[in-house]
């Protein structure tokens, strides 16, 4: 699979998209939380924190669409690996899909500089 320069690079930035979708869900996840201290500790005993139910619908969401922006890079990767080595004889396929199932964040940011981003240059015997 031939890739230009800026579909490498857009390639690359949607590869480290899951982390920061996962910064940013603990970020949401420990601010539901203290949204929750803040009424206990001033003694409110009413009902339940509108914040509350706020803050965890957002965690939700960014989870939610964290997850499948790491499914969607998984079969971009599979895609990716099968295309660009179709006639390889060697075990190379299965051990990177392995690892792309097995190790889904680092495997594929792994996988991004190993296989996607240099330039390979075809041989001519």
């Amino acid at each position: 699979m031939n890739l230009t320069k800026g579909q490498k690079i857009l390639i690359g930035i949607i590869h480290f998209l899951p982390f920061l979708g996962i910064i940013f869900y603990f970020i949401a996840f420990f601010s539901m939380f203290m949204s929750i201290s803040n009424g206990v500790n001033n003694g409110e005993g009413g009902p339940f924190p509108a914040e509350f139910a706020q803050s965890f619908f957002i965690a939700f969401i960014l989870i939610a669409v964290t997850c499948l922006i790491g499914v969607g890079i998984l079969v971009f990767d599979i895609i990716h690996l099968t295309k660009s080595n179709k006639g390889d004889t060697t075990n190379k396929v299965l051990i990177w899909i392995l690892i792309l199932v097995f190790s889904q964040g680092i495997g594929s940011i792994v996988y991004y500089f190993v296989e996607i981003l240099p330039n390979k240059k075809k041989e001519i015997f």
